[in-house]
């Protein structure tokens, strides 16, 4: 059944009129909760992003998006976004990745301080940045607004600009913005989500890094099967992402489910989709 309303889909499902809610946004699980429904969550594989178009004039300067790095918590984005089911994820590996360790969350600190002197080092004179935003995808829209007060808490001259969906979807698809909230589905191999945000910005606006030692790595991770190597290459990426701040990581989208509590068997997948193998519904 197909209910492209989310709160329609609530009141069906609390309605008994489905059994299976897939995607149920954070906020809204204790209320699925009180209504008697199963709410069943994991980490997910759906990287929830802020992008950065590194040929705009102001954000091809390293200093201004190291500036921006410093300037953003990613930790208390992620606990309100998600309801503290998520923590920060700076990383293209994710945290349900089998690949995954601490280094792959290494990333600049938090710290306002350092991102008002790194301004002030690169020349920044209180030029507009605006942050394109919807607000078809809530979590997009609070995550913009939680990034624009702390960039502006950090001397930015940060503005919201809230399209609707369409227009910003256009927008990413040319590369006409300076500032992006955004979001990638999840990828089950983290070179598969590193192969999105690499490449030519010349040939392919959509590519958020433009590097040719990364886009060396990526190739290399693409071309071996051994999983120590693929990792030591994975955090050769991410040390030099963390250098070039090409794109600000938020975190991964927990994958949370509402169920009927009539249905059995039921788990959540990391990548978002429903599995109902084995799944069986009591009357």
């Amino acid at each position: 059944m197909v209910i492209p309303d989310t709160a329609a889909a609530e009141t069906a499902l609390f309605a008994g009129e489905l059994d299976v809610l897939p995607d149920l946004e954070s906020s809204r699980a204790e209320e699925a909760k009180s209504r008697g429904m199963t709410v069943l969550s994991t980490q997910g594989l759906s990287w929830t992003v802020i992008l950065l178009q590194t040929k705009d004039p102001l954000l091809s300067n390293v200093k201004i998006r190291e500036a921006l790095a410093h300037a953003a918590d990613i930790n208390q984005i992620a606990a309100a976004s998600t309801s503290g089911a998520a923590t920060g994820g700076p990383s293209a590996v994710a945290q349900a990745s089998s690949f995954f360790d601490d280094d792959f969350l290494k990333w600049p600190e938090y710290d306002p301080v350092k991102a008002k002197a790194l301004l002030d080092e690169a020349g920044y004179k209180g030029e507009p940045i605006k942050i394109q935003t919807n607000t078809r995808y809530q979590g997009m829209y609070e995550n913009a607004v939680l990034l624009q007060a702390m960039l502006t808490a950090a001397g930015f001259n940060a503005q919201l600009e809230v399209l609707d969906w369409a227009a910003q979807l256009d927008n990413y698809r040319v590369g006409k913005f300076q500032i992006q909230s955004f979001g990638y589905s999840a990828r089950l191999d983290p070179s598969l989500m590193y192969g999105v945000i690499l490449g030519d910005k010349a040939t392919d606006p959509t590519a958020q890094w433009d590097s040719n030692e990364a886009l060396d790595l990526y190739t290399k991770s693409m071309a071996t099967t051994d999983a120590g190597q693929r990792k030591a290459l994975f955090k050769q990426l991410h040390a030099l992402m963390a250098k070039d701040v090409p794109i600000l990581g938020l975190y991964y989208e927990p994958s949370v489910d509402a169920v009927s509590p009539k249905v059995k068997g039921y788990s959540v997948w990391p990548a978002a989709n429903p599995h109902v193998w084995g799944v069986w519904k009591s009357e």
